[in-house]
């Protein structure tokens, strides 16, 4: 149960921390959890590895700043994690089947 919880929290600091590069060790050293221990439960909890799981939340946030903001598509992806552009891009693609400009667009 105790573990439970230090997962959710971790779930939370992710996902109230999209802009930044969070490794794994990071993590583990902030919440006194082993590296295994913590992507094995956090797996079980949430059905998807921590960096998919991540991946995922990157994605709706992205999508909804494009249908919801006029912010550009690089400033998008500073607000969500990725370093340039052509990153998110690249990763929108693969996500969602549509660049992030033609998504714009047909929303």
């Amino acid at each position: 149960a105790e573990q439970l919880e230090v997962i959710r929290q971790v779930h939370r600091f992710l996902t109230e921390h999209l802009d930044s590069r969070i490794t794994i060790e990071q993590l583990s050293r902030q919440f006194l959890m082993n590296p295994s221990t913590m992507k094995e439960l956090f797996k079980e909890v949430y059905g998807s590895s921590i960096a998919a799981h991540i991946r995922q939340h990157r994605m709706e946030r992205a999508s909804a700043l494009l249908l919801e903001s006029d912010d550009s598509v690089a400033q998008v992806a500073r607000t969500v994690g990725y370093e340039s552009q052509s990153k998110l891009t690249a990763a929108f693609k693969e996500y969602f089947g549509v660049l992030p400009k033609e998504y714009r667009k047909t929303h």
